[in-house]
């Protein structure tokens, strides 16, 4: 068992985060897991340096964990992500519902989060993605026959991997399309999802030499991608790219969404007539922040569907359904988050790999 094993199979849950705080009216949050634990193997801190001990630092009931009065495990006032809205207008952007107070963006919320490693008997019974590599068959001949595969990574800030803890990735700059280092280096190390899914892709084929391209850029939008596509895509030779934008296009209609999704694939494929694609759906964003409500991401990733229904040699990575089941399980967004605005933490980046290698009918575990 290992961090790619999938959240929806198995018995055993490897360091899923917990966040403990409160809401706006004081209300305590945060300390349900996915699944009642049978056995809780650690509690430990965000680096695995501090081992939390039962009734000293918490207790258990059914999926909660609960800190004890004189707990060690670490209490994330709000006060360290709202701040008071004082009109400055970089700030409005994350403005919350009422308009008093705003998101701020913790970079460093995983100082916070505490990771609990258990096993289960439960079965998840609500949405998982499906295998679907058959709609791949050019990639998936390929990596079975041996020699260079050019794999792609073309989206915003989470393709570039920004929040993984072990985030090395060569990515893009937005405004001068140059390459630029992404390194937020820091105890645990985990690899961003695209480094994820290559070393997956690599260890399940060692016949073929998959080489990475990471054409992501934070910040950008769908309709950026269209405008950058044919300069950054097709110099890679890809035979099958990883598109993943959506985040900073949220409110836009499913419709144009749709639109500038075709309109990559097609830019592309005039150079790459060959190439396939997954497209990745994004992780939800924070629900408490008023400009992200009502979002348009469940439509957009409903005519992802629909493209990979339209077209050969595309599918879907259903990222933003597996986040919704999660919050539907009980997951509190502090325990998600790497940004507590739009970023996933090592947990989800690993949900993250853990779907699109699920959706390439590769096994994600790796022992």
């Amino acid at each position: 068992m290992g961090i790619l094993q999938p959240i929806w199979d198995g018995t055993f849950v490897y360091r899923e985060p917990v966040c403990f705080s409160a809401d706006k009216d004081g209300r305590p949050t945060g300390g349900t897991l996915l699944y009642q634990p049978e056995e809780i193997l650690s509690v430990t801190s965000f680096d695995g340096s501090v081992f939390y001990q039962p009734v000293r630092d918490y207790t258990a009931n059914g999926r909660q964990l609960v800190r004890t009065e004189a707990s060690r495990i670490p209490y994330l006032e709000r006060s360290v992500y709202c701040k008071p809205f004082t009109g400055v207008p970089e700030t409005a952007w994350v403005r919350l519902s009422g308009g008093k107070a705003y998101m701020e963006v913790v970079s460093d919320v995983y100082r916070w989060q505490t990771l609990v490693t258990y096993t289960h008997r439960d079965k998840w019974a609500g949405f998982q993605p499906e295998a679907c590599g058959e709609s791949l068959p050019r990639s998936m001949e390929k990596l079975r026959a041996g020699g260079d595969f050019h794999l792609t990574f073309y989206g915003d800030s989470i393709t570039a991997g920004w929040e993984a803890s072990g985030c090395n990735e060569r990515a893009i700059d937005m405004v001068t399309l140059g390459e630029y280092h992404v390194s937020l280096w820091h105890a645990p190390y985990q690899p961003a999802w695209a480094e994820l899914v290559t070393n997956a892709l690599q260890a399940r084929y060692p016949q073929s030499n998959v080489i990475k391209t990471n054409r992501a850029a934070g910040g950008s939008t769908v309709q950026w991608g269209v405008e950058h596509a044919a300069e950054l895509v097709p110099p890679c030779k890809p035979d099958l790219i990883m598109l993943g934008f959506g985040m900073n296009s949220m409110q836009e209609s499913a419709e144009d969404y749709r639109r500038a999704i075709l309109s990559i694939i097609r830019t592309i494929r005039k150079e790459c007539p060959d190439c396939e694609f997954v497209l990745v759906s994004p992780m939800i964003p924070n629900p408490e922040i008023k400009g992200f409500q009502n979002n348009q991401l469940p439509a957009q990733q409903d005519v992802l569907y629909q493209i990979a229904a339209e077209l050969e040699g595309v599918c879907i990575a259903p990222v933003h359904s597996v986040f919704r089941e999660m919050t539907a399980r009980g997951k509190h967004y502090l325990e998600l988050t790497g940004n507590c605005i739009n970023h996933p933490n090592d947990f989800s980046v690993r949900v993250y790999a853990q779907t699109v290698l699920r959706t390439l009918g590769v096994d994600g575990s790796d022992g």
